[in-house]
């Protein structure tokens, strides 16, 4: 298992950094849906909103390998690759991510999605695509 340098974390918990997440079908179709909501929890663990994630859900049941990317301007991003655990509707991380989502844009989620991290690599240059130890 990977883990992910201060900086990488720091950028998935910027409030003003972009966030996608990446999944597949079984036969590899892919999805790329756009969430606010990924944080950093450790070095080895991505949490995120689940709120209308019919698509993403449906992928995860199938392929539970994913990506995430974290990026903002002036160009620093970091890509994480890794193994989709399941959700959870209760404990620390769903209370956390309930309130900041319920306040930021009024909204309930379903439930916390966990990512167990599995390589990391940065999308900024001049290192864009470089695996990071």
């Amino acid at each position: 298992m990977a883990k992910m340098p201060k900086m990488v974390m720091d950028l998935f918990n910027d409030p003003h950094s972009y966030k996608a997440l990446a999944t597949s079908t079984r036969d590899g179709v892919p999805n790329v849906s756009p969430k606010h909501s990924i944080v950093a929890l450790d070095e080895e663990t991505l949490a995120f909103a689940d709120i209308f994630g019919s698509k993403t859900n449906r992928n995860l049941e199938e392929n539970m390998r994913v990506a995430a990317v974290a990026w903002k301007m002036p160009p620093v991003g970091y890509q994480v690759k890794g193994l989709f655990e399941g959700f959870k509707t209760s404990g620390p991380a769903f209370e956390n991510l309930s309130k900041r989502i319920k306040e930021a844009i009024n909204l309930d989620i379903n439930a916390v999605g966990f990512i167990r991290v599995e390589e990391v690599y940065s999308v900024a240059p001049p290192d864009a695509g470089k695996k990071i130890d």
